[in-house]
């Protein structure tokens, strides 16, 4: 509706980017499947998912078509480390107590008469709320704590934006969300997660030339080794650790396990083997084939194409994110190094995970990525054509 909205009220288009282009394309190509005879599922089951895999283009022409120059962007990364502080805050509660807020707010009644999912585990929740040995990983208000780790991604992003600018007004709030985040990072235990906050704090470390911020990294992984190495006292944690590096344990097995079904689906299939053959409709109904990658998932569904065409978004994305971080200044600098920090963290959960269901993330990553595409339309291409 906001989107009809928007087009609506449009007094004229603007001319399409590349980008534009890929999204539509990918959009349109994965609609198709809907509606084409291939894989074993209803047309109302394949439309959910087709919701979850190509939602999101909806969310970026949203961020596309309104003018960048209206969004206050800087109040809305304000409000992205308040979320996070208030995540932290219930985070420690869950600590303190060892309960899962999910426990109290009826997570499994939901997911049973929702989703169709009966509670599996130690806590009654889902196995991903705990690691082999029954060690708790904590979600805080999200859904599970995958998707609460990946949120530490945004929350970093925003922050190493804010620290661009030298936000002396909001000190203490960005202080208390770093706090928060990392807390988030460790006490979700996702690996992914974990690497891919290390490795976006390195990159923006050495392409911004931070020598304070290399140092912070190299004290972090510091008190992180340490942290492995206390842990490792523990039988427990120390199989978890050593078990992720030699894919033994049973979440890696897991995800090796579906990766290879995929692959052997999409390279028996090229063009997939329809909408809901891999994800949520699949899983509900133990049917799935492949899974726990979001590139597998959308080739099982709808082949190499739309495989290509979102690897496409994504590079496009980080390479317009560098330029305009190293060619503009003020909101759409700050911009560009949100997105490129955001965007190349995502990579390694995006290996391990449906990103694209963690709608927190992913609809305020592809909205900023509208915002992005205009922006760069205006101060890059523009510039590039008048030059010419």
């Amino acid at each position: 509706m906001t989107l009809c909205l928007l087009v609506y009220e449009l007094k004229e288009y603007p001319s399409l980017t590349s980008l534009d282009k890929i999204v539509l394309i990918y959009f349109f190509y994965t609609l198709i499947y809907i509606f084409i005879p291939l894989g074993g599922y209803t047309i109302f089951e394949k439309a959910i998912a087709f919701k979850n895999i190509a939602f999101f283009p909806l969310i970026y022409f949203i961020g596309r078509i309104i003018k960048p120059e209206t969004i206050w962007v800087s109040k809305y990364k304000i409000l992205i480390c308040i979320l996070a502080i208030a995540t932290g805050s219930i985070l420690l509660f869950e600590i303190a107590t060892q309960t899962h807020l999910q426990t109290i707010t009826g997570y499994a009644d939901y997911n049973f008469t929702f989703l169709g999912v009966e509670p599996t585990g130690n806590y009654g929740l889902t196995w991903t709320f705990e690691i082999e040995g029954g060690i708790k990983r904590f979600a805080s208000f999200f859904a599970n704590p995958l998707e609460h780790a990946a949120a530490t991604l945004l929350t970093i992003a925003v922050l190493l934006s804010l620290l661009s600018k030298k936000d002396g007004e909001n000190r203490n709030i960005i202080l208390l969300a770093v706090l928060a985040a990392l807390i988030s990072v460790l006490f979700a235990l996702s690996r992914a997660s974990l690497a891919g906050f290390l490795l976006v704090l390195y990159l923006y470390a050495i392409v911004t030339k931070k020598k304070k911020i290399l140092l912070a990294f190299h004290i972090v992984t510091a008190v992180i080794l340490i942290t492995i190495v206390y842990f490792l006292t523990d039988h427990t944690l120390s199989e978890f650790i050593i078990n992720t590096f030699n894919f033994s344990n049973s979440s890696s097995l897991s995800h090796l396990v579906e990766w290879v079904d995929g692959i052997e689906s999409i390279t028996a299939h090229p063009l997939g083997i329809g909408l809901g053959e891999s994800g949520r409709i699949a899983g509900e109904l133990g049917l799935n084939t492949g899974g726990e990658n979001q590139l597998i998932i959308l080739g099982v569904q709808t082949g190499i194409i739309s495989i290509i065409l979102y690897l496409a978004m994504l590079i496009i994305s980080i390479r317009w994110s560098v330029k305009l971080f190293m060619k503009t200044a003020g909101k759409s600098k700050q911009l560009g190094i949100l997105l490129f920090v955001f965007k190349v963290g995502m990579i390694i959960p995006m290996l391990t995970a449906s990103i694209e269901s963690y709608l927190y993330i992913s609809y305020m990553g592809w909205f900023l990525t509208g915002l992005l595409s205009s922006i760069y339309q205006q101060l890059i291409i523009k510039k590039e054509y008048d030059v010419s």
